[in-house]
C-alpha cells in the first residue's frame, strides 16, 4: 500500500500544479483585463504614505456581470448549472454573484487586489453626501471581498507600447523645454502666444459663468452655473463639460433683501471701476505697452546670442532703465575728473628730449674743444 501512494503522490503532483498554473494564469488575465480601459472605473487616493488606484465593489460586480467569458476562465460552471441558470433568471443572478465574488476573492489571495476603506466618514462642511471616490483611504483587517468596499490595485500591467511611445514623448519634451532658449524668435512668440491664449480662454470662462452667475442670482435667488463641473474635483476629466448647465441643488437660497443689497454694492464697485478707467485710446495704448514689456521681458524682439543671453540680455535692460539717472549724474562726474586729471598731466608733465638731440648737444661741446695733439713717434 505504502508503494503505490508513493507511486501514486508523483503522479498526482503534475496535475496539482497544472491546477495551480491554471487558475494562477485565469488571475493575471483578469487582473490584466480589468486594469484596462474596459474594467471598472479607477481614482487616485492615498493609502498611507503611497498614493494608489483603487475602484469600488459596485463597479467591480457591475464590469464582470457583463463579462462572461473572464467569470468562465477562472470560475467555469457545468452545463448542468449554466441550463439551469438559462431558465431561472433569479438563480442565475446569485450564481453570478457568487462567481464574481469568488474572482474577487482570488484576486484578493493573489495580492492583486488590498481591500480599503475611508479614513474620513462623515461629509465634509458644505456637503450632505459623501464624496463618491474619497481621496484618503486605509487598510482594513477584513480582506474579504464585498460589494461595499473599496479596493486599491497593487497590479501593475505589464508596459506596452504605447506606454514606451508616451514616455519617449516626455523625455523629449524634456529636452525640447531645455534647448528651448535656443529656439527661433518665431517658435518662441507661438508658445508665448499660446500660453496668453489659453490664458485669455480661461479668463472669457470664468468671467461670463460669473456674470450669468449674478444675473440669476439677482433675479431667483437660485444658484445658476455654466459647467457647474468645471472646478469639481472629485469627477474625472472627461466629465468637466457635462451638463452644459445646471442649478446647485445643495446651495441655499438668498432672500430678496439680501440680493438687493449685495446690488447695491456690486453696482457701486462698477460705476467706480469705470470712473477711473482709461479712454479707448489710453486702454490700446496701455496694452500696445504692455505687450512690448512682454516682448522684452523674454527678450524676444533681437536674437538670442547665447543660452543666458536672454536672461542678460533682460536684466541689463531692467537695471538700465532703473538706473538712468543715476548713470548720467555718474558719467558726468566721471568725464569732468577725466578732464581735470589730463589738465594737471599737462601742467606738470616733464618733457623727455630724443635721442637726436642729446647727441647734437654733445657734439657742440666736443667742437668747442681745441684738437688733441698727435705724439711724436722716435726714429
Amino acid at each position: 500500500m505504502s508503494g503505490a501512494g508513493a507511486q501514486e503522490q508523483p503522479a498526482q503532483q503534475p496535475a496539482t500544479r497544472a491546477r495551480q498554473a491554471n487558475r494562477h494564469g485565469g488571475e493575471d488575465h483578469l487582473a490584466f483585463a480589468l486594469r484596462g480601459r474596459e474594467g471598472p472605473e479607477a481614482r487616485s487616493a492615498r493609502l498611507g504614505d503611497n498614493r494608489v488606484d483603487f475602484i469600488r465593489g459596485k463597479d467591480f460586480y457591475a464590469t464582470l456581470r457583463g463579462r462572461t467569458d473572464l467569470l468562465d476562465e477562472l470560475v467555469p460552471i457545468d452545463g448542468k448549472e449554466r441550463s439551469a441558470c438559462d431558465a431561472d433568471a433569479e438563480r442565475a443572478r446569485r450564481v453570478t454573484d457568487a462567481r464574481i465574488q469568488r474572482c474577487g476573492q482570488a484576486l484578493l489571495q493573489r495580492g492583486y487586489l488590498i481591500r480599503c476603506e475611508r479614513v474620513f466618514k462623515d461629509p465634509r462642511k458644505g456637503r450632505v453626501k459623501l464624496v463618491k471616490f474619497p481621496h484618503y483611504l486605509s487598510r482594513t483587517r477584513d480582506q474579504t471581498f464585498t460589494e461595499d468596499a473599496f479596493y486599491a490595485w497593487t497590479y501593475t500591467p505589464p508596459m506596452s507600447w504605447t506606454s514606451i511611445f508616451v514616455s519617449a514623448l516626455f523625455a523629449f519634451g524634456v529636452v525640447a523645454m531645455c534647448l528651448f532658449p535656443l529656439a527661433p524668435i518665431w517658435f518662441k512668440k507661438v508658445i508665448l502666444y499660446v500660453c496668453l491664449s489659453i490664458l485669455g480662454t480661461f479668463a472669457v470662462v470664468f468671467s461670463v459663468r460669473a456674470i450669468v452667475f449674478v444675473l440669476v442670482w439677482i433675479v431667483t435667488g437660485e444658484h445658476f452655473w455654466i459647467l457647474p463641473n468645471l472646478t469639481d474635483d472629485e469627477i474625472p476629466i472627461n466629465e468637466l463639460f457635462t451638463p452644459p448647465w445646471g442649478f446647485d441643488p445643495h446651495a441655499k437660497k438668498i432672500g430678496l433683501l439680501q440680493r438687493f443689497i449685495g446690488l447695491s454694492i456690486g453696482s457701486a464697485a462698477v460705476y467706480g471701476l469705470y470712473s477711473v478707467a482709461p479712454e479707448t485710446g489710453g486702454a490700446v495704448a496701455n496694452l500696445n505697452r504692455a505687450h512690448d514689456s512682454i516682448l522684452d521681458l523674454f527678450n524676444l524682439k533681437d536674437g538670442p546670442k547665447s543660452l543666458g543671453g536672454a536672461m542678460n540680455a533682460t536684466s541689463s535692460n531692467a537695471t538700465g532703465d532703473s538706473d538712468a539717472p543715476v548713470a548720467a549724474e555718474t558719467s558726468a562726474t566721471l568725464e569732468a575728473n577725466v578732464t581735470a586729471e589730463a589738465n594737471a598731466t599737462e601742467v606738470n608733465a616733464t618733457v623727455i628730449p630724443s635721442l637726436d638731440e642729446i647727441l647734437a648737444e654733445v657734439g657742440d661741446d666736443f667742437e668747442d674743444e681745441p684738437p688733441a695733439a698727435e705724439p711724436k713717434t722716435e726714429l
